[in-house]
């Protein structure tokens, strides 16, 4: 006699023949399912449309079946859909390499259970029975939605020191809490301890993989002076954690810390080139840390250091050109700068002793350019070591082509 229990294994194993199928699809046929991913079928099979993708997936295709996996379409899913697609899309990642997507799902799943306060309290309460005081319990069912977050951030933790692939997934998956958040309609109360809480674990994963970093440099610079070659592949290592980290800000004012000390060194002995091969690595992070600072008026305090290293750049640049620009992009982040302001007065000065008597045959227009360019340099640093001689060859001109006061 066939009875209910043997419909309901009956259906179990069906289900979990469609589950494998798919499963495989999405990771590959030598990818072991999960026990009891065929929950996930049996959930999908009471949506519309859903028990034929399952039957269509325990005959070989998936297809149909994998549109209803997405959190993103899953308007007001079952409670108990979005926990299986939470768990699934967890178990996917895992299996991957390359691209978040995985965890972003898993992520947009368990943020979207975050509605569900009494499939989580019943969950809740059925696992733990009066094992946990009812605060407790409380206290645990508001963090079940961000349980993904903080194993995301262990992962990340956990590789930073090597830069795993693994920890470079779960970064940039954290990257992109608060898109889950929005695609999960989460309350906004939910998205913004999500997003605080990544916020916390990406700060702690790039700490973890500076450190290694910081320590070289503490090392080589206790031994005296890093040559150029040596400094440049200390900071050469600053751009790896960058890279890594998805061009994290902190990854920049750490460089740039480390970095300008050596810099003032070559730059007071006059070493031009060992200067340039120096700070060529960093090039990308202190124009980044320099964009921050012009959209963002509240990151001043980095202003100063980043305009620095921009002026140290302008002294080993090819041509007048980008030195030119280079002063002005300083002058723009950190309009103060001592450095930066007298380097723009010389150099314009140098512009407008090119125009004047002793350089070439002078005209009115060429006084009169050169007088402007003398005029700006001293509004920018009135005591520019190059304005003396600038006004006595201006006064030059003036005489030798008879301009009236």
């Amino acid at each position: 006699m066939w009875r209910d229990e043997d419909e309901a294994l009956l259906a179990r194993l069906t289900d979990e023949i469609a589950f494998e199928r798919l499963f495989r699809a999405q990771a590959g046929d030598g990818a072991r399912p999960p026990a009891r991913g065929a929950g996930l079928c049996a959930v999908l099979r009471r949506l519309p449309g859903g028990n034929e993708a399952v039957e269509a997936a325990r005959a070989g295709k998936p297809d149909a079946l994998r549109e209803h996996l997405e959190p993103a379409r899953q308007i007001d899913p079952p409670p108990e859909l979005l926990h299986h697609l939470a768990l699934h899309h967890t178990s996917l990642a895992d299996l991957t390499t390359g691209s978040p997507e995985g965890f972003v799902r898993s992520i947009t799943a368990w943020l979207a259970l975050g509605r569900e306060e009494k499939y989580l309290r019943d969950l809740g309460e059925a696992v733990t029975g009066s094992a946990l005081p009812r605060q407790d319990l409380d206290r645990a069912l508001a963090d079940a939605p961000l349980w993904c977050i903080d194993d995301l951030g262990e992962r990340a933790r956990v590789g930073a020191r090597d830069l795993t692939n693994d920890a470079l997934r779960a970064l940039a998956a954290l990257g992109r809490v608060k898109e889950a958040a929005r695609i999960a309609r989460a309350p906004e109360a939910l998205t913004e301890r999500a997003a605080r809480r990544a916020t916390s674990l990406v700060a702690v994963a790039v700490e973890e993989a500076l450190a290694p970093v910081l320590a070289a440099f503490a090392e080589a610079t206790s031994k005296g002076e890093p040559s150029a070659a040596e400094g440049a592949a200390l900071l050469g290592r600053f751009v790896a954690v960058w890279r890594w980290s998805g061009e994290d800000e902190s990854v920049e004012h750490a460089a740039i810390e480390q970095a300008t000390p050596l810099a003032w060194a070559h730059y007071r002995a006059s070493r031009w080139d060992a200067l340039r091969d120096l700070i060529a690595p960093i090039a990308p992070l202190v124009d980044s840390l320099a964009r921050r600072i012009e959209s963002d008026p509240s990151k001043l305090a980095y202003a100063a250091r980043a305009a620095q290293m921009l002026v140290f750049r302008s002294d080993v640049v090819r041509t007048e050109r980008e030195t030119i620009e280079l002063l002005d992009r300083a002058i723009a982040i950190c309009p103060t700068h001592r450095n930066a302001r007298l380097m723009k007065a010389n150099t314009l000065c140098d512009q407008a002793l090119r125009l004047l008597p002793g350089a070439r045959p002078s005209t009115r227009g060429d006084h009169d350019k050169a007088a402007g360019l003398i005029d700006r340099a001293e509004q920018l640093y009135p005591g520019a070591t190059r304005l003396p001689e600038a006004r006595k060859r201006l006064g030059e001109a003036k005489k030798l082509l008879g301009i009236s006061s």
